[in-house]
């Protein structure tokens, strides 16, 4: 005897198969919603960042020809306008110390002349691993 349709219990059969479909939809709910969100991005002008390479601690060097003419020459000075973000929120502070953006980290950075961009992430992961994008806002010209 077949026991999903049996003629004699139609409400049984209706209850048993309403639960299945009810399983079902439940199973498939968590990725019914989802759709693809594009990261938000800094404002425009920006250069996302690549191949960040390892300093020291938490630093990160990244090298970037577009962005020398607004490096600091000065340790004093503090005047590079460019503004590191982390998807899309800047982080910082600006113009830290070498030493802090080493040993601190916590998005700290510093844009130096002969040196680039020496950078930590918020966190103090590597950035080359941990799936953020990284972007200078570029002054406007």
């Amino acid at each position: 005897m077949n026991w999903l349709i049996e003629p004699k219990r139609p409400t049984l059969n209706v209850l048993l198969i309403s639960a299945i479909i009810y399983a079902a939809f439940v199973a498939v709910l968590p990725w019914a919603g989802r759709s693809y969100v594009p990261r938000p991005m800094p404002p425009e002008p920006r250069l996302q960042l690549h191949r960040f390479e390892r300093i020291e601690g938490f630093a990160f060097r990244v090298g970037a020809d577009s962005l020398k003419q607004y490096e600091d020459s000065d340790a004093d000075a503090q005047r590079s306008p460019v503004v590191l973000y982390e998807d899309d929120k800047p982080i910082g502070p600006a113009h830290s110390s070498h030493h802090d953006v080493e040993y601190v980290g916590r998005g700290r950075y510093s844009h130096f002349k002969e040196f680039g961009l020496l950078m930590s992430t918020s966190d103090n992961s590597d950035p080359n691993r941990n799936g953020r994008l990284y972007w200078v806002g570029l002054p406007k010209k």
